[in-house]
Parts: structure tokens; sequence; C-alpha cells
């Protein structure tokens, strides 16, 4: 007669470091998103700007703070005015928002994320 070999699950052990594996990425999760979900934002803003008539014969100083204004009011308030550049030519304007995102996960683990949006408007 053959020996019964009798099936065995996982180990306290093993249970432990899946549920340590699977709490990680979740906290991963919670952190990661609103930085994306704010990029979001930032980049409907940007391309917001395609929409409005004559922007391309505005000053640049109204411009970014058009922009700005849009951001408050969408409740990204983590944007500086240094974050938001526009350079303007005769029948276009660049208007671009780079910025930097470091938020801590645990301890001393960071997560940096690094945007940037831009757009070229052109006069029609």
């Amino acid at each position: 007669m053959g020996t019964l070999q009798r099936q065995k699950g996982m180990t306290a052990i093993g249970w432990l470091i899946v549920l340590l594996l699977i709490t990680f990425f979740a906290l991963l999760g919670m952190k990661i998103g609103p930085i994306y979900m704010e990029n979001y934002t930032i980049k409907a803003v940007v391309k917001s700007l395609k929409n409005e008539p004559r922007i391309t014969q505005e000053s640049a100083i109204k411009v970014k703070d058009m922009v700005m204004r849009r951001l408050d009011i969408n409740g990204v308030y983590d944007i500086k005015s240094e974050h938001v550049k526009v350079k303007k030519t005769p029948g276009v304007m660049e208007v671009e928002i780079s910025y930097k995102v470091q938020k801590p996960v645990i301890g001393n683990l960071d997560v940096v994320a690094t945007f940037s949006e831009k757009i070229t408007l052109v006069s029609n």
C-alpha cells in the first residue's frame, strides 16, 4: 500500500506575509491615488485654456492668474505661482505647469511623482 500524504495550506507566517503585502500595496494606492487625481484636474485646467476666446492676445501675467484661479476653484492648492510658466511670442502662447509631489508612506519611505503639463495655444 502507498502512503497517504496530507495536503497542507499556508502556514500562519505565510498568511501574515500575504496580509502585509496586501496592506502595503493598499497603503501605497491610497497615497498615490489622490496625487494622480489632482494631476487629472490640472490637465483639465490646462486643456480648458484652448476654449478661451482670444487667449493668445492676453498678457502672460493675466493668463497665469487665470490658471491659478481655476486651480483654486478646483481645489488644487499645492501648485504655487512659480510652478506655472507662461511664455508668449507673437501669435503663440505656451503654458506649462511643472511640479513635484512627495508624500510619506511609512517611516522614512516616501513616494515622489514629477509632473509636467504643457499646452501651446496658437491664435487663429
